[in-house]
């Protein structure tokens, strides 16, 4: 498939999609009472989940923007066995480790501002930066959505970083998230296109969750990711999986989640290692 052609497929995919959810959830509110919208640029009201500018896990990216000026701290362990020979490897290949940390900052008119080094999905950037962390700059823009992060919510990022494709001179990815969120559970689901720079490699990501909470601190579910190389280099691995069960815990301005399940990424094609993720934001 030729990159025009992907591109052509993939927005209008998205599009559509985009479009169903919204028919989907526009009925089911006219048969329980309409949700209120507002701008995007409003500000949240804080409950105990967190804010619809969380999510229970770091494989997804939120639909929703930081309220405006609020700092946003994610630090995050992954360990994975087993897994490539990269920098932070136990032994050759027995265990992998990547450490994370990043920043989040609300911006005016529904914009949120990222930077970091969050592994963010597994991905490993051999060079140019030592120890396998992966940086990243991202810029995200909540589209749609009431302020108290309830019901339907659509949200687009551009995210540049230093993974996969080895990492020089990186790659950029364009992100579409749409998610549906009650007091008792929520769902998310997103698309992601990314284009190397370097090559003319390109992939398809798909990515979803969902999360029942047992109280409403506290809840449980699944998530997961697909990546699927459209345009690769030949050895390259065409697919790579990541997903299990996760949990989040919310208690005021703090949160902490982990994941526990598989991942392909970095191993050989068909080849799933067992990955274990634990994350701990808090927002001023």
């Amino acid at each position: 498939m030729g990159i025009a052609a992907f591109r052509t497929y993939f927005v209008g995919g998205a599009s559509g999609l985009a479009v169903l959810l919204a028919v989907g959830v526009s009925r089911a509110q006219s048969t329980a009472g309409a949700e209120p919208t507002a701008s995007p640029s409003a500000p949240p009201v804080e409950d105990p989940t967190g804010g619809a500018y969380t999510t229970p896990t770091l494989l997804f990216i939120p639909a929703a923007a930081v309220p405006t000026w609020t700092v946003r701290i994610i630090t995050s362990l992954d360990v994975q066995g087993p897994t490539a020979p990269d920098r932070l490897a136990v032994g050759t290949t027995t265990l992998g480790l990547e450490p994370g940390i990043g920043g989040e900052v609300g911006l005016p008119l529904g914009f949120t501002g990222a930077a970091g080094t969050e592994w963010v999905g597994g991905d490993v950037s051999p060079t140019p930066i030592s120890g396998g962390l992966s940086p990243y700059l991202q810029v995200r823009y909540h589209l749609y959505g009431a302020p108290d992060g309830q019901g339907f919510l659509l949200g687009t990022s551009l995210t540049y970083k230093f993974v996969g494709f080895q990492g020089d001179p990186g790659e950029m990815e364009w992100a579409v998230s749409a998610q549906f969120r009650r007091p008792r559970y929520e769902v998310g689901l997103q698309s992601v296109l990314g284009k190397d720079f370097a090559t003319t490699d390109a992939d398809l990501e798909a990515h979803a969750y969902a999360l029942y909470r047992i109280i409403p601190q506290l809840g449980v579910g699944a998530a997961g990711q697909l990546r699927y190389g459209v345009v690769s280099q030949p050895g390259e691995s065409t697919y790579d999986i990541v997903g299990g069960g996760i949990a989040s815990l919310t208690l005021s301005r703090w949160q902490v989640g982990a994941l526990g399940g598989g991942s392909s990424i970095g191993l050989n094609q068909a080849q799933v290692g067992a990955l274990a993720e634990v994350f701990g934001t808090v927002h001023f």
